[in-house]
């Protein structure tokens, strides 16, 4: 015995070797088993304890280590542990040293079923051992199957390896019937449902759909077949609990309880969900996005002011505001230094105080003075340079493109009247009338919301609200994410009322966005990109890929044969097969057959839906939509304009009609004050008169007395 289970773990070769010894084996024996296989450089430890071995094997598995078990006890003692505690993994083999000449019978083939790897040794003769295997055949029956033997007499195997492998097993599967669960979710499963009057029951059929041909393709390669099952709640499904020990609902949560065999759909892949099932290699490489409206056309009446941006329409007014006033310092400066020097020259004379070179020369002064007024006189009471208002309304002149006089005759007042027109001319007038030519033969529409940035703000300011498919991978994003996301995730909370937020389908959100501008539909880009070609791509607007998420087949926790399904979705993936489908699935969807997935009230909206000659006619009228001939309407923000500058001609003319007819009505109590002033002071000017006569007589009589 020893020596017989000492070769077969060598020919096995396990990385780890975990004994359990429970029944009442001689311990010498295990002693000589130990020692053979550390001769074998085989690391092995050794349990007494079944709760601690359940605890090794557990740890492994979440380190995805493998490890092998050779097990002293009863198959039945310890089958059904195995399974409640998840330990059931392809990661883990665990044989079972049966001294008896048959397998045990007692057990139930349930629970052997994978992803239980389970091997039997049995001694039908005196040095003959015997290896039963539950997955000797890709059935799934959980049967005991005669996988190989060992003579010890000539120390021969019947074959090798010890144990077929996982790969060279399930590369056939020899016409085995896999269950997957479907949902509705265009474009990978269309699914058609049909309720009989006379029953409650719900038939359904799967008419197409991406990851139907892709299951398809499987099917054929791996010789299996398929039945779908309609899942109760038609979702994919979502945990509940804490991430370690969380429940799924929907159809995963059907997967987690091995109801059925693999589940695959746009399952996207996350870490929650790896809690409780397990992926294959990707099927489809996606990015999460999130769809609004088109950006709609922007207001005509404003077409004056829209050729610049916001940030350009300053800086140009306070360019026109500051050229007068910059004309008038170069024109007066001169005049003023000079003045000013004159005054320090005339204030050192007076001082007569004794300070070093000054900075400038007279001649420099003069050199600046850019001559004479016209005919060499200087007309006394005139001023020698022109006023600010004058410069002012010079610059305004030339700005406006209209005829005017230089207001002086100097070189850089000539220069600078030069770069005025210059800038007046090509930089401003030319680029202006450009641009609006071009705002008004192509009409300026609004800017797209494309970021998440753009999002928030338009939530905050405009009441936008975000839509998000119900119990899928991007609810889960939204509510577990960081910065941005769970900013956006917050102001939905406070919007919404008993989650109005969440919608069935990728295809009902999109639906709400066409009948209400102010939404926005956050999902996979693939799926958002096929939901607005159906309605009309040209109504929405698909914002910047936000993050890359991945889509996979979703199977059994521990499943046996997904090494081999990942082989074969490799081969698709490299070939260019999946590609290849997914674009053939859009041609059909987005050809003659879009209609049949659709409402004929819906199909009014979409000039797509009516195959080839429908896509011409969608393509010609965005054409027409894009670039239109210029017509009065167009003008009307220049007639608003004039409107606006006769509006403040008439408040100008009213105010001052206005302060006239005061002036008038109030002169009366003007003049009157006036009178009033005048008599007070002929009455004063008699008082004083009259004082001083009355001093002068007092003066006269005490001289007289004197």
């Amino acid at each position: 015995m020893v020596l017989g289970l000492s070769e077969m773990i060598n020919l096995l070769a396990p990385k780890t070797l975990a004994i359990l010894v429970l029944n009442e084996t001689k311990i010498d024996k295990i002693d000589r088993l130990t020692v053979m296989i550390h001769h074998q450089n085989i690391p092995t430890c050794i349990f007494n304890n079944q709760d601690e071995y359940f605890q090794y094997i557990g740890n492994n598995l979440k380190k995805s280590l493998e490890t092998t078990s050779l097990l002293f006890c009863h198959p039945e003692e310890m089958v059904e542990d195995l399974v409640v505690r998840r330990l059931a993994h392809r990661l883990s083999l665990y044989i079972f040293y049966w001294g008896a000449h048959k397998p045990p019978t007692v057990l139930d083939r349930t629970l052997l079923r994978e992803p239980l790897r389970v091997a039997v040794i049995t001694n039908p003769r005196k040095n003959i051992f015997r290896i039963f295997y539950n997955q000797a055949k890709p059935n799934n029956r959980g049967e005991l199957l005669s996988a190989n033997w060992f003579d010890g007499n000539d120390m021969t195997f019947k074959k090798v390896p010890l144990l077929p492998t996982p790969t060279t097993v399930y590369k056939n599967f020899e016409g085995r019937v896999f269950t997957i669960p479907v949902i509705h979710k265009p474009p990978w499963h269309f699914v058609a449902f049909k309720k009989h009057n006379d029953t409650e029951n719900e038939e359904f059929e799967v008419t197409g759909g991406r990851d139907h041909n892709l299951i398809q393709l499987i099917a054929h390669r791996m010789n299996f077949s398929f039945k779908y099952v309609d899942q109760e709640d038609r979702i994919q499904g979502t945990a509940v609990g804490p991430p370690e020990n969380a429940t799924f609902t929907g159809a995963l949560g059907m997967l987690q309880r091995r109801e059925v065999d693999l589940f695959l759909g746009d399952v996207a892949v996350t870490w929650e969900r790896m809690q409780a099932v397990e992926f294959s290699f990707f099927t489809l490489a996606d990015s999460a996005a999130f769809v609004t409206h088109a950006p709609r056309k922007l207001s005509e009446a404003l077409a004056l002011v829209r050729p610049f941006q916001v940030t350009v329409w300053p800086l140009v007014l306070l360019t026109i505001l500051m050229s007068g006033p910059i004309l008038y310092i170069l024109i007066a400066m001169p005049y003023h230094l000079e003045d000013w020097a004159r005054g320090s020259m005339a204030r050192r004379r007076r001082f007569k105080v004794q300070r070093g070179p000054s900075f400038y020369h007279m001649q420099y002064i003069h050199e600046m003075n850019y001559g004479p007024l016209p005919g060499g006189v200087e007309i006394a009471g005139t001023p020698r340079h022109p006023t600010l208002d004058r410069c002012i309304w010079y610059t305004i002149n030339v700005y406006l493109r209209q005829s005017a006089t230089i207001p002086y005759n100097g070189h850089v007042s000539r220069f600078f009247s030069i770069l005025l027109w210059l800038c007046a001319t090509y930089v401003l007038g030319d680029v202006y009338s450009a641009q609006l030519t071009s705002q008004l033969a192509r009409p300026a529409r609004e800017g797209p919301i494309d970021t998440l940035g753009k999002l928030e703000n338009c939530m905050l300011r405009d009441g936008y609200q975000l839509l998000v498919e119900r119990q899928s991978a991007f609810q889960a994003a939204l509510a577990n994410s960081t910065g941005i996301l769970q900013r956006l995730y917050r102001i939905t909370q406070r919007q919404s009322h008993n989650e109005s937020y969440l919608v069935s389908s990728v295809e009902e959100g999109i639906r709400v966005l066409v009948d209400n501008s102010k939404r926005a539909v956050f999902g996979g880009r693939e799926t958002l990109y096929f939901n607005t070609k159906r309605y009309g791509a040209h109504r929405f607007q698909l914002s910047e890929k936000l993050y890359t998420r991945y889509s996979a087949v979703a199977v059994q926790f521990g499943s046996p044969f997904l090494d081999s399904l990942n082989e074969v979705i490799m081969r698709l993936f490299e070939a260019g097969i999946i590609e290849k489908i997914t674009i053939a699935e859009y041609e059909r969807m987005f050809g003659s057959q879009v209609g049949q997935f659709v409402d004929e009230s819906e199909q009014t909206m979409k000039p797509e839906s009516t195959g080839t000659e429908g896509g011409k006619a969608k393509k010609a009228a965005e054409s027409n939509e894009k670039l239109q001939p210029m017509n009065l309407r167009m003008l009307q923000g220049a007639f608003l304009a004039l409107a606006c500058g006769h509006l403040l001609g008439v408040i100008a003319l009213m105010l001052e009609n206005k302060s006239k007819y005061i002036q008038n009505t109030f002169g009366w109590i003007r003049a009157c004050l006036n009178r009033i002033s005048r008599i007070f002071c002929k009455i004063g000017k008699a008082l004083r008169r009259s004082c001083k006569q009355i001093q002068q007589e007092d003066r006269s009589v005490s001289s007289y007395s004197y």
